[in-house]
């Protein structure tokens, strides 16, 4: 097995990565991992927000309220 992929500190995730990385051939498939990778985080970050809204209850009258004030003290710089 190559010596990256029997590195101790790479998670399982990272090495499931790497094992898959020596099938891509083109820059069209890099590309293409890139943006499936972007929008599975980009989901998951999205999941996150939306459990803490909800666990939190936030509103959108909370968010307005927090850029108001954030408005008022970045004026008093």
């Amino acid at each position: 097995m190559d010596t990256i992929i029997e590195n101790k500190k790479l998670s399982n995730l990272q090495l499931e990565l790497l094992k898959s990385l020596r099938y891509i051939a083109s820059e069209k498939q890099i590309k293409d991992v890139r943006s499936l990778l972007r929008l599975y985080f980009a989901q998951q970050l999205d999941t996150t927000i939306e459990k803490v809204e909800t666990e939190k209850e936030y509103t959108a009258e909370i968010y307005d309220s927090w850029l108001k004030k954030s408005f008022k003290n970045s004026s008093k710089i």
